[in-house]
């Protein structure tokens, strides 16, 4: 498939120009230039007509006064990352990090779109569309399920055909309702089938997942995992012919272990390795973005050579665009990028589509605006009247006991019922412990509320509220119920976003005003905002390694082993409410 369209006029050109018929309009001089084909160094010329590749080799183009030459003897270029896994949406947007890649060398993105399919799909088509124009390549996957346990009209078999069948959706999953697999959910496993008979690919999500149980899914048509938390998970997926990618991201930084696990097995690096930095939040892009994963990864022991075919070759094959990008050579796209050393992969120069966008982190040329406002995503406040104090008590269960949620880590909770403390008024008191605080859902609809005891998440925690998690539902999460209260009515006044109140005062306040999960602020102003939440919880004690992703998935349920739903908590492992839901007061 063509990435970008070429008329009948440039690709003459683009002939002509690869003969020294006709004059380059760019010429990279002398640069050390990566083989990503057979990893060789090799002093080439680099010559571009247009946006695409002309000639690489020895001999110099045709010039003339239009011609831009790079003098680039004693820099290293290679091709623009490819970032194969893209969460776009951890409170930025598919435009605002599309921006930041560019800056930091990425010129192509394969992006979830969960957050999309709850549009109508006019304005998702329309969103994707408008992205064709950016620099940055970028494509999409289909999601399956909504990963909330609740129906939804965008996951039905033909909603999920209009979606996969979509030009720019070049893949299906990732597959995080596997037990919808096991139990044979007629839907599920028609947009599996879909998704491969349409000759897209289809990613998984099987973390600590057995060799029998890989095979169920490579038989299902699972053809990549990102979810490999040892060397061993690496070997498996690939022995069974799935691409493995190794992943380093804000929750699951895994790919120095990997890499060093790897290397101990003594096996040769695989072309069917990527690397992703897996939808990190706000905060670990301070460090950068595919530029970063691959730094980690060279800095770990892995030959900088390999670590750069990773990020290009790799999941450009995988995706089967290699015709087009994912290397430097005569017919592909000039997306490439000038480097100072060769395990320095943070670029001095970003070429995109043929012309330099970026220099030193600085954007050169405008990109794409986003038209917001043409789509669906203002916060719908489900409350019909203002949050309540009593909305954040709980009294125990008619056998004394109360559901504690325990974080076992940054996004895996264990539910026990366990007796507690309670006040003269028969509500649970959480004085005893500085470590627990009540967590509260308030569903959609405005009509229930699932609570329990967390521990785990902090320390003297007066109250934090959120619409910003995976479900949709409101989170809220604190010691003292007016300050949980009065968070929550301040996310309803900024109209969506992250607020945490001490001793009465707001503290942090995180704007999401769109659909109270995004921004479209700028990717510098999303960091920044991002630490100063972590920085804050971390204040108040929180040990984890990514509270923005804890705050997001604690109703998230293709995750162990409870968590929280509109009908109350669930145990996911049967999909049983174990502690109902209760109504508003």
């Amino acid at each position: 498939m063509r990435v970008r369209a070429i008329s009948d006029r440039d690709y003459l050109n683009l002939i002509r120009v690869s003969r020294r018929q006709a004059p380059a309009s760019l010429w990279i001089k002398g640069a050390s230039v990566l083989n990503v084909y057979t990893k060789e160094w090799q002093e080439h010329h680099v010559v571009v007509a247009g946006e695409r590749i002309a000639y690489v080799g020895e001999k110099e183009p045709l010039v003339d006064d239009q011609t831009v030459i790079m003098e680039a003897a004693g820099q290293y270029l290679v091709p623009g990352y490819i970032e194969p896994h893209a969460h776009p949406f951890q409170w930025y947007n598919p435009y605002t990090l599309a921006d930041f890649a560019l800056q930091t060398g990425t010129t192509g993105m394969v992006s979830d779109s969960l957050m999309l399919m709850h549009l109508p799909f006019s304005q998702t088509s329309a969103i994707m569309d408008s992205l064709a124009a950016h620099p940055v390549k970028q494509f999409f996957w289909g999601r399956l399920d909504p990963q909330t346990g609740r129906a939804h009209p965008a996951f039905t078999k033909e909603s999920l055909a209009r979606m996969l069948e979509h030009p720019r959706v070049i893949q299906g999953g990732e597959l995080t309702n596997w037990g919808g697999v096991l139990q044979e959910d007629e839907t599920l496993l028609f947009g599996l089938k879909h998704t491969r008979d349409l000759g897209k690919r289809m990613e998984g999500h099987h973390p600590g997942a057995s060799y029998e149980t890989l095979n169920i899914a490579a038989a299902a048509g699972v053809t990549a995992c990102h979810e490999a938390i040892h060397a061993e998970d690496l070997l498996s997926r690939i022995r069974l012919g799935m691409y493995a990618t190794l992943r380093h991201s804000s929750i699951r930084p895994d790919l120095p272990e990997l890499v060093k696990g790897w290397l101990a097995l003594g096996v040769p690096w695989s072309s069917r390795m990527m690397l992703t930095s897996d939808g990190s939040t706000p905060p670990m892009h301070r460090d950068g973005f595919m530029n970063s994963t691959i730094r980690v990864a060279i800095e770990a022991g892995m030959p900088p050579e390999e670590a750069y075919v990773m990020a290009t070759l790799n999941p450009a094959v995988y995706y089967g665009l290699d015709a087009e990008i994912g290397g430097i050579a005569p017919g592909r796209i000039a997306d490439m990028l000038l480097l100072t050393a060769k395990d320095q992969p943070t670029p001095s120069i970003v070429i995109a589509n043929g012309q330099p966008v970026a220099e030193k982190g600085t954007l050169l040329v405008p990109t794409v605006q986003p038209q917001w406002d043409e789509a669906s995503l203002r916060l719908i406040d489900p409350l019909k009247k203002q949050a309540h104090p009593d909305w954040f008590r709980l009294r125990p269960d008619e056998d004394g006991k109360v559901p504690v949620l325990q974080m076992l880590n940054a996004v895996i909770t264990r539910l026990s019922l366990e007796d507690m403390p309670v006040d003269k008024d028969g509500y649970v008191t959480l004085q005893h412990d500085p470590q627990l605080a009540l967590i509260a859902t308030i569903d959609a609809t405005g009509g229930k509320r699932t609570l329990a005891v967390l521990r785990g998440f902090g320390e003297h925690l007066e109250g934090l509220a959120s619409t910003y998690s995976a479900s949709g539902d409101w989170i809220v999460i604190g010691r003292n119920p007016q300050a949980m209260a009065q968070a929550l009515e301040r996310i309803r006044e900024i109209k969506g976003g992250v607020v945490l109140i001490d001793k009465g005062k707001m503290i942090c306040e995180c704007p999401l005003p769109l659909a109270g999960k995004f921004t479209s602020a700028p990717m510098d102003e999303v960091i920044s905002m991002g630490e100063n939440l972590v920085n804050q919880l971390r204040s108040k004690g929180h040990v984890h390694l990514d509270p923005i992703y804890s705050i997001l998935f604690f109703t998230a349920t293709h995750l162990p082993y409870a968590r929280l739903t509109a009908n109350g908590i669930v145990d996911i492992k049967n999909g049983q409410i174990v502690v109902p839901a209760l109504p508003l007061p």
